[in-house]
């Protein structure tokens, strides 16, 4: 079964908000409780907290009584779901977690473009780019169900070539969380794109506790302490403060692609400044691509996130796919035909 671990942030008494976080009175009210509690902090501010292990639900439980008594507040707290490394590698299909770096790559321009002074010893990066050895492994291993488009490179040296991968088929629009009441998401984002991380026809597996499906989990053992340590007490409080919950993608495996690759969506489909239709796709490996591309030496097992293939939705899981039709490509056929023009001048 998955893990779950907590990522918390304390604060000062009284503070609301980031701001308040970032005082010197905050500082040292967490320097005294993490010392106190054996906490280290991983990243300014910020602990880990195993909620699966015994020593961790005491420690929850320690820290509820110091929120509880006024010495601190509970400012932010994040719950991770986490696969371990086997349940990972038995995944029928895996995010690939690729590097990103800023301007790289960019698809803004009329023909995909990069810059190889950022690329450098990469194999894939920005979520759908990829080398020309990851194209050659999957030539050599006969891989299915992708193909690859010659990115432009910015400057006049020679560089080493890079690639969009264009897989063939979606892997569906994936499956809420049962944790997670779409309900109240939609009564709070549904008519404003700004509010949303991603379009309504994609399932949502990283929410606010504002849109905890609270009848669904009276019987998840960690998480009563939490909601006790993070009062809701306004529906339009900040999502930057309160709990959120990160969990493991979930996509229904009856929509899933006879191939060795997929896609899905990143973030929501938009126009731009221009007018111009932009869709961001992430690359999804399936297993036997997994394993060609690690026997390749192009990647360590890290590189590779696992999804969850969920045969049966829960009942009061919303089936996104038969609603929708699917998710449509980086590019439709009349805008891959036009750039394939201009990847034969390359």
């Amino acid at each position: 079964m998955p893990g779950h671990e907590l990522e918390l942030r304390l604060d000062a008494p009284g503070v609301d908000g980031l701001a308040g976080a970032l005082t010197e009175e905050s500082e040292r009210a967490r320097e005294r409780i993490y010392r106190k509690l054996g906490l280290k902090v991983h990243s300014k501010a910020w602990v880990r907290i195993d909620l699966d292990s015994d020593q961790g639900r005491r420690t929850v439980e320690q820290l509820l009584e110091v929120c509880g008594n006024g010495q601190v507040v509970a400012g932010t707290g994040i719950v991770y779901e986490r696969l371990d490394s086997n349940e990972s590698a038995a995944a029928d299909w895996s995010y690939l977690n690729t590097k990103s770096a800023y301007e790289s790559f960019s698809l803004w321009d009329d023909y995909p473009s990069y810059r190889p002074s950022e690329v450098a010893g990469e194999h894939a990066m920005n979520h759908s780019f990829v080398s020309g050895s990851f194209v050659e492994a999957c030539r050599r291993s006969k891989l299915r169900g992708v193909s690859f488009l010659r990115c432009q490179p910015r400057g006049r040296k020679p560089a080493p070539a890079w690639f969009a991968a264009l897989p063939d088929h979606p892997l569906g629009h994936g499956l809420d969380h049962p944790w997670f009441d779409r309900r109240l998401w939609l009564r709070d984002v549904g008519d404003d794109p700004k509010k949303r991380s991603s379009s309504l026809d994609t399932g949502q597996n990283g929410f606010h506790q504002r849109w905890l499906r609270v009848d669904g989990v009276r019987d998840v053992r960690f998480l009563q302490p939490l909601l006790e340590m993070f009062p809701m007490s306004s529906a339009h409080d900040s999502t930057l403060t309160g709990l959120s919950f990160v969990n493991v993608p979930r996509y229904w495996a009856r929509v899933f692609p006879d191939a060795d690759f997929a896609y899905v969506p990143w973030g929501e489909d938009g126009p731009n400044r221009e007018g111009k239709l932009m869709r961001f796709r992430m690359l999804v490996v399936g297993r036997r691509a997994r394993r060609a591309l690690m026997a390749a030496g192009l990647f360590a097992d890290k590189a590779f996130l696992g999804v969850r293939s969920v045969a049966s939705p829960e009942e009061r899981v919303e089936r996104l796919d038969e609603r929708y039709p699917p998710v449509a490509p980086m590019y439709a056929a009349q805008e891959l035909a036009a750039l394939r023009s201009r990847e034969r001048a390359l």
